[in-house]
């Protein structure tokens, strides 16, 4: 018997979404992300899961082994701060949408990838799952002796069977498997796995061991292709030449997550990474690169990837985005949760700073200011 918590939430889901409103929130984003005029920016709107909501979620460390509770996990995250759906104390169409995508995934944090190639999974409290890097050289040398095909390795076959369980479940809820994408699991990238992988080492490996490293990143590429093409058959993403990921939207149908670029220089990114990072988005028609953190010095290599469709910032207030503006526009290439302070967008002026090409968020710190801000910024188009 399904879990009740899921059960209801289903149900109560199934009769409050409008799927309308989910294809005017992607029009939106794919018309900025094309860089076509646009009324206004499309915006996200984070703000703290409410504590008097009364659909909480499960704690991390009861859903690895539970599809029920990752999926309702995942939709609670999905729905849980969105301005469209959450009142007080239940869940009700409230106030002005912002443009929140709702997506689900099967949530196994980065682990996925490293996994398949043998590193150590763990996971401690209330955490998402960690991997340790291999201890010593000789079971480093080991993983490239692997199969990066072979996807009954690691937590690949539990990340398997979570989507065919979603998928299953979800056939029984039309308007909710329209409303809602399954979208890709965070499958990281090839230099933030061979990271996972070695620890610290790969920089110095970088130099003292190129070619080896070279024949790391080709083998961890060729797994995240190959494992991206596998779980093809359960996602719902769309349409053609957008997917979403961090709950929102991107141009293209992957996204690398490149977070470790930021400790290396533009040379040797473009001599021994940018490569790695082509093969992906190439095999996969096209997609987008992310980095937390302060990555403004490479972001003009990474944009001379040919099958880059987008650039999603993990902290944009850490980077100079400004002069990035200017090359992106050339190459058509959007700037993806560009973070806007409220006076941007309640005077305007983030339209005139960026014009189209640019998606938003915006960290607010309470419910009450989510909701003034969506009404103040959201006006017109997609107000329900």
């Amino acid at each position: 018997m399904m879990n009740l918590r899921l059960k209801e939430l289903l149900v109560q889901l199934e009769a409050e979404l409008n799927p309308e409103h989910q294809e005017a929130v992607d029009s939106l984003h794919q018309k900025a992300l094309n860089w076509e005029p646009v009324e206004r920016l499309p915006l996200v709107i984070n703000y703290p899961f409410p504590a008097d909501c009364l659909v909480q979620p499960f704690p991390h460390r009861e859903i690895f082994d539970d599809p029920e509770k990752m999926l309702f996990n995942e939709l609670v995250h999905a729905f849980g701060t969105s301005i469209y759906l959450h009142g007080t104390n239940n869940w009700k169409k409230a106030g002005s949408p912002d443009d929140l995508p709702y997506t689900i995934r099967a949530n196994f944090g980065i682990v996925i990838i490293a996994s398949l190639f043998g590193a150590r999974v763990e996971q401690r409290d209330d955490n998402p799952p960690w991997v340790r890097s291999f201890p010593t050289e000789d079971e480093f040398l080991s993983f490239l002796d692997r199969d990066p095909h072979d996807f009954s390795q690691g937590v690949c076959p539990q990340v398997t069977e979570r989507y065919r369980f979603f998928r299953d479940v979800l056939r029984h809820y039309p308007v909710l498997g329209e409303a809602v994408r399954i979208v890709l699991p965070d499958l990281q990238g090839p230099l933030d796995t061979l990271e996972l992988l070695r620890g610290s080492a790969v920089y110095e490996d970088f130099i003292l061991e190129p070619e080896r490293t070279d024949l790391a990143l080709q083998r961890i590429a060729q797994a995240q292709v190959g494992f991206a093409r596998h779980l093809g058959q359960f996602i719902t993403d769309g349409p053609d030449g957008f997917a979403h990921q961090h709950a929102t939207v991107i141009k293209g149908n992957i996204l690398i997550r490149n977070d470790s670029a930021i400790m290396i220089s533009p040379d040797m990114y473009a001599g021994q990474v940018a490569h790695h990072d082509e093969f992906v988005l190439r095999e996969m028609g096209g997609g987008g690169v992310h980095s937390c953190g302060k990555i403004d010095f490479n972001v003009p290599e990474v944009f001379n990837l040919p099958s880059l469709k987008c650039f999603d910032f993990g902290q944009s207030y850490l980077n100079d985005l400004d002069p990035l503006y200017g090359p992106a526009k050339e190459k058509k290439i959007p700037l993806i949760r560009i973070r806007a302070g409220r006076e941007e967008l309640l005077s305007g002026s983030i339209m005139k700073r960026f014009p189209t090409g640019v998606s938003l968020v915006y960290e607010a710190a309470s419910w009450e200011e989510a909701q003034f801000v969506a009404e103040n910024y959201c006006f017109g188009s997609l107000k329900i």
